[in-house]
């Protein structure tokens, strides 16, 4: 079957899976988390122009932390799907890679059985110049289309699997073509497959001055196999606002979920959604990224192979009505003798004001929400696993709880601690069958008190196992009957915020369970970790 839609269409569904260099491994994604990771896409490095590991790699690989792993794809294929992401094809420079040079890689292919391999259309290497590991833009011109096509069909020919060209960063404009029409030509004419790494198509979007979605009309949906996403953060510089591709822990930006969504649902042919952790080094963390994915609406109805869910519409007399005082409103309000002001906005109605300004209702609502996540995350660092429970509790998310907890603080004549207590001790006090959230708050309302006085010892007596607290947080278990104790538990305070419970012969108890950062974290330019194969 020669490559193209017809061939994407025959592939099965890899899921939702992490994109790592070997160097990325840890125990934790390669077991513990089973049902959580459908794949692993590792990177493939262009030995030819890697060199040999120095030194310092090498102590690194020798000192790296407990749980941390160093493999590579023939390490993985025996347990794991294992796709291919490779850094040595380079079909957008002149010279083309040779059949000789692509047998290690075609080796690897063959191994994992990959449908594909993935590459970032980019300069990795040069001839006249030192570029690799760290590739740099082309110019999006019909002289480099040509170019790329005839090297694209060359390595089909030698490799067996087809090229996925994989959206590479555009902070910078370079070329008269428009980036979507150049993938769109290139898959067409070649068969390849497209990877859209979603915050890389924002960066360009960025660069041009267009919204995330702008022209996606334009994009090669038939084509488009595999979405990239990653943390990263948006900063304004002098020039201008610019993506910054972190990778690593940041958290995703929130548009770019939105864009995954899009693409989720007009990708008829999507066959793989991939979260890169390049640098990552807070495994439970990049767990958690990855489980929010797969519960997104979108994402969910793609692993099912269901139709993605459509907006309710409203009863037909409930919409009539709507409508009816909707433009009504609209009619006497830029009819009206007085100018538009609050006074005529609030004349005019609901059903108006629903539709009035809808940009800056975005606008506000995400000013909103922002604001509700950096107060939420704030007190509920005072109360992480009582605010944990509460989420479990409820059947709630993050966001929620924030709503819940927040509009309910009180003003600047009332301490942050009693503020604080006092929201929690609401919330919790609703459900009057719960016995597990009370005497959890009563515990971290104890170890609070014990940061007052961080260098003296104190001891106290709950009735809750705070440890199972902390391991069913994690795992899900979190049944009362296993987390009630049956005789007091003493939990002592070592200083320094330092406890331990005698619930499991005194083990030490680990750091309470942290709430998810609020806003992105800044991201350093050009310190990005990117898939060099390290």
């Amino acid at each position: 079957m020669p490559f193209g839609p017809d061939y994407f269409a025959s592939l099965p569904r890899y899921g939702v899976g992490l994109g790592v260099n070997p160097s990325d491994l840890h125990r934790t994604y390669l077991g513990e988390e089973t049902g959580t990771v459908d794949f692993f896409e590792v990177t493939a490095p262009a030995t030819r122009h890697q060199g040999p590991a120095n030194y310092k790699e090498v102590q690194q690989r020798r000192g790296a932390p407990e749980g941390r792993r160093h493999l590579r794809i023939p390490d993985l294929v025996t347990d794991h799907t294992v796709l291919v992401h490779s850094t040595d094809l380079n079909p957008v420079y002149p010279h083309a890679v040779t059949g000789s040079d692509l047998a290690e890689l075609r080796r690897l292919v063959e191994l994992a059985d990959a449908p594909w391999v993935t590459e970032d259309l980019g300069v990795w290497l040069m001839s006249e110049r030192h570029v690799y590991p760290y590739f740099m833009p082309f110019p999006v011109t019909d002289a480099t289309l040509a170019v790329a096509i005839d090297n694209v069909r060359h390595i089909h020919e030698h490799l067996g699997v087809p090229f996925n060209a994989e959206f590479p960063p555009m902070t910078m404009v370079t070329g008269a073509m428009h980036a979507f029409d150049f993938f769109h030509t290139l898959v067409t004419e070649t068969g390849a497959g497209m990877c859209l790494d979603i915050g890389h198509v924002l960066s360009y979007q960025i660069a041009r001055g267009a919204s995330p979605t702008s022209d996606f009309h334009r994009l090669p949906w038939d084509h488009i196999t595999e979405i990239h996403v990653a943390g990263g953060g948006i900063d304004l510089h002098r020039h201008g606002y610019q993506y910054d591709d972190s990778h690593g822990d940041a958290p995703i930006v929130s548009v770019c979920l939105d864009m995954l969504d899009e693409v989720v649902r007009h990708a008829p042919h999507l066959r793989a959604i991939t979260l890169e952790i390049f640098g990552a080094r807070n495994p439970r963390k990049a767990l958690s990224t990855l489980r929010g994915i797969r519960e997104r609406a979108s994402v969910a109805a793609w692993l099912r192979d269901a139709p993605p869910p459509s907006p309710a519409l409203p009863a037909l007399e409930e919409a009539r009505r709507r409508t009816r005082e909707a433009t009504i409103g609209l009619h006497d309000l830029i009819h009206a003798a007085a100018p538009v002001s609050g006074t005529t906005l609030a004349a005019a109605g609901a059903p108006l004001l629903d539709t009035f300004a809808a940009q800056e209702q975005e606008r506000w609502e995400y000013e909103r929400t922002q604001r509700l996540r950096l107060h939420g995350t704030n007190i509920c660092s005072y109360y992480p696993l009582t605010g944990r429970w509460l989420m479990h509790r409820e059947d709630m998310d993050e966001m929620r709880l924030f709503e819940r907890l927040v509009p309910d603080l009180a003003g600047a004549e009332t301490t942050m601690w009693d503020k604080v207590n006092t929201a929690f001790h609401k919330l919790v006090d609703e459900d009057a069958s719960d016995q597990v959230g009370p005497e959890l708050l009563r515990a971290e309302r104890w170890m609070n008190e014990c940061a007052q006085a961080p260098d003296d010892a104190a001891s106290a007596q709950f009735g809750i196992r705070v440890q199972r607290v902390i391991s069913g947080l994690r795992t899900g278990c979190l049944a009362p009957r296993l987390l009630l104790a049956a005789t007091p538990v003493t939990m002592r305070h070592l200083g320094g915020c330092r406890f331990e419970t005698d619930e499991e012969a005194a083990e030490a108890l680990p750091p309470a369970v942290e709430l998810p950062d609020a806003v992105p974290a800044h991201s350093e330019p050009g310190r990005a970790a990117c898939c060099t194969g390290q």
